[in-house]
């Protein structure tokens, strides 16, 4: 993936200047007003004019950069704590006044790069609208009010007649104030330009929503659903009168924002709703060329961006980092605090103090949220199985059954028991309605007999125990059949049962964020605690390999040291009953200089429990401080008094050639690991990655036929561990090293190069132990 064009510093203008080169990964830089400086304190160093209409200086990620010098830093903050400022030189000589960018110098000196990357842009963008102007009921772009979508309107203005598009802005609710006031300006644009413009918001404040579903997660964002997305579509409906419509989005999503972002296609279909387009037309733009667009053509910038924020989204986000939580507490403490109070009250009583309960919002712990196990919302629904039964029980049923049971067939009788048509079979369950709720009796060997229906038909209940008409299902559903106000809710005639209602996991979003965990498997739980605060040296490696199989009398270990180290090499596939293994002796001959050794444990390690935990919870390319993981591991079962011990095993962990491999590099302050950070490993070894292939098969119950796709997608749960979520593979890497593969090993392995490598097959009569042979 290219992220436009390598950028390099101007001292003469204080701006950037684009080369013809491409980027492989982009630092972001973006633009540094004098308000950020006044809120950071740089005031008490430096001198600069107190204006918002030209920045001063760029940032890149924590620095501060004055005319190609890094001038300064900032470390840490929360919510409720300033950044740290390390100032490392004086801008200008004898502490005079900061020079600001010359923006139109910027501008003439990059003219021809940017004109001719601007003019292959508007291109493609031309391309897909004649590509797809018939076979589209609406074209939109999607508007959100922060930079990417201000430049994705202008670009496809100037190239779409203003009469063929809409502009949507999905209002949520909870957007920066500022982004009212940009959005208000770009409304007014667009009437005197003859485009139509487009506001959509969800039925319900986020002061409802929030109380019904506790507060967003990390993992559980049902906020973009409910209050972005679905009201867009839902708009879209009313304004085409077309309830099955096909719309094209111009969405101002850019591949260096992020990892996953960077998997994004240029056009793809039904990524968020069924039948809709997405087209991507900046893509492979950076914020060095965005930047540069907005200030060449003197497009409207969101204020929120001079006030210190990197983004303006919505004002309390999961996803935010703990400094932007700062700049949007700070800059809107009305609009920002009334949403943290939302938080509070959902964890109220969890805490012994108030202050507890602040420090665990400032610790970004309400983020890692993966349940409703902490947050006071009751829910109403409960499985039972018994003598063959499952038996759900519900005692305040928020929605008609008859209805939400409308979308999964057809009921063939009108009292209990009920049979239900469902294709060509028919199912029998009974079911009480009282003064005690609803109590619902169906067969649970159905599980394992028809184990699609049974997961619908348990949604069904599950939306009937839940359901506070979102509309999200109804959003989903491509007929139109779903019709829902916030009061009355039915379904019509024209469902035809296919269950786009039920993709959402658990088959409703309050459902989901709601439910209380069942508890985890007390070994698996315990287990996350795997090394205690003994995970391994590179000494202690060295002397297995030294000594091989008398290493367990010749080790210098300490009794503790070398207990958990036996436990280690199990778990790697180093040591076993027998002593060193066929495993080992690979390892033992290509050497711990060998990165490729250290990549080949890891496979092994990923089915253990503490690094099972880490490959499913921590992304690649994001950052996790300590605060914030030790809460996502008691969020999942970890005993408060063990992940002080877990983060000290990650962290000797990481100072082994792991880190390397993708395992992750730990951020030191005062000699004390504060944070963590994923990257991919930069030169994987094909063999290694045969070998986790085969690994992910067999945990997969070895099923060994799957598509790129699924081992793209790290969001599936899923036993098996996929190279992407190893290693931090990309689709372009994984795809050449699947072409190499199939190309020097078909005896284990067949990539069909058709449907983009959709065709994945390891061969039946292999085993990853085989794949070591070939080592």
């Amino acid at each position: 993936m290219k992220y436009g064009h390598v950028y390099e510093w101007d001292a003469e203008t204080g701006g950037l200047l684009l080369t013809t080169s491409e980027l492989k990964m982009s630092k972001e830089p973006r633009p540094v007003y004098s308000q950020e400086l006044d809120i950071l304190g740089f005031d008490k160093y430096w001198l600069y004019p107190k204006s918002n209409d030209v920045p001063l200086m760029w940032a890149e990620g924590n620095n501060y950069i004055y005319r190609g010098r890094i001038v300064a830093q900032t470390k840490g903050g929360s919510p409720f704590d300033a950044p740290q400022i390390v100032v490392i030189e004086d801008p200008e000589p004898q502490g005079s006044y900061l020079r600001p960018v010359d923006l139109e110098g910027m501008a003439n000196k990059n003219a021809l790069i940017l004109e001719q990357w601007v003019n292959d842009t508007i291109k493609k963008i031309e391309n897909i609208y004649d590509k797809y102007k018939k076979k589209v009921d609406v074209f939109y772009v999607a508007f959100s009010g922060g930079k990417d979508s201000i430049v994705t309107l202008d670009l496809v203005q100037r190239c779409l007649p203003h009469n063929s598009f809409k502009v949507l802005f999905g209002d949520t609710g909870m957007e920066y104030p500022d982004t009212y006031r940009t959005t208000d300006y770009i409304q007014k644009y667009c009437e005197d330009e003859g485009i139509d413009f487009i506001r959509s918001s969800s039925h319900y404040t986020p002061d409802y929503t929030w109380k019904c579903f506790g507060p967003p997660a990390t993992v559980n964002r049902w906020c973009c659903s409910v209050h972005k997305t679905s009201p867009q579509v839902l708009k879209l409906r009313e304004t085409l009168h077309k309830p099955d419509f096909t719309g094209l989005a111009f969405i101002g999503v850019r591949a260096s924002e992020s990892i996953a972002r960077s998997e994004y296609d240029y056009i793809s279909i039904g990524e968020k709703h069924k039948g809709q387009y997405s087209c991507n037309p900046i893509l492979d733009w950076n914020s060095a060329e965005l930047y540069l667009y907005i200030y060449s053509q003197h497009l409207y910038l969101n204020e929120a961006y001079k006030k210190g924020n990197r983004r303006a989204g919505c004002l309390v986000c999961p996803r935010a980092a703990d400094r932007s939580d700062y700049f949007a507490n700070l800059n809107y403490p009305d609009s920002y605090g009334k949403l943290v109070n939302l938080i509070k009250q959902s964890y109220a009583g969890n805490f012994a103090t108030e202050s507890k309960l602040t420090e665990f919002i400032a610790n970004g712990g309400w983020k890692a949220r993966k349940n409703g196990r902490d947050i006071n919302v009751v829910q109403d629904y409960q499985e039972i199985e018994d003598k063959g039964k499952l038996i759900i029980k519900i005692e305040h049923p928020k929605a008609d059954w008859k209805e939400w049971i409308k979308t999964i067939g057809v009921l063939q009788t009108t009292m209990s028991p009920y049979i239900i048509k469902n294709g060509q079979e028919a199912y029998t369950f009974e079911l009480v309605e009282d003064e005690n709720g609803l109590t619902v009796v169906i067969d649970s060997s159905l599980a394992k007999r028809a184990p699609t229906f049974s997961k619908l038909f348990r949604n069904v209940f599950r939306k009937v125990s839940s359901c506070i008409q979102c509309r999200v299902c109804e959003a989903d559903c491509p007929h139109g059949s779903m019709h829902m106000d916030g009061t009355n809710f039915f379904i019509d005639d024209t469902c035809h049962h296919c269950s786009q209602c039920h993709k959402v996991d658990k088959g409703c979003l309050v459902y989901k964020s709601t439910e209380k965990p069942k508890g985890m498997n007390n070994m698996k739980t315990q287990s996350l605690n795997c090394y205690s605060h003994h995970a391994p040296k590179m000494d202690w490696f060295v002397q297995f390999f030294k000594y091989k199989n008398t290493f367990s009398e010749n080790h210098s270990l300490g009794t503790n040291m070398y207990d958990f180290f036996k436990r280690f090499l199990k778990d790697a596939g180093l040591q076993d009953g027998n002593g060193f293994t066929e495993f080992a002796q690979i390892i033992d001959k290509r050497g711990l200089d060998d990165k490729s050794s250290w990549a080949l444990m890891l496979v092994n390690l990923a089915y253990t429990p503490q690094f099972n935990w880490f490959y499913k919870r921590v992304k690649m390319g994001e950052t996790y401080s300590k605060e914030y993981t030790l809460n996502l591991l008691v969020e999942d079962g970890a005993k408060e008094s063990w992940v002080a011990d877990i983060w000290s095993s990650f962290t000797r962990i990481c100072e082994l050639p792991f880190s390397k491999t993708g395992f992750g590099e730990m951020e030191f302050e005062k000699k004390k690991a504060t944070s963590l950070t994923r990257f991919p490993w930069v030169d994987p070894d094909e063999l290694t990655i045969l070998y986790s292939l085969y690994k992910f098969a067999e945990a997969c119950g070895d099923y060994k036929q799957f598509t790129l796709s699924r081992l793209l997608d790290t969001d599936i749960e899923s036993d098996g561990i996929t190279p992407v979520q190893l290693f931090g593979l990309d689709k372009d890497t994984l795809s050449t090293l699947l072409k190499g593969l199939s190309a020097n090993y078909p005896d284990y392995i067949n990539v069909t190069f058709t449907l983009n490598l959709d065709n994945i097959t390891l061969r039946d009569d292999k085993t990853s132990k085989d794949v070591l042979t070939l080592f």
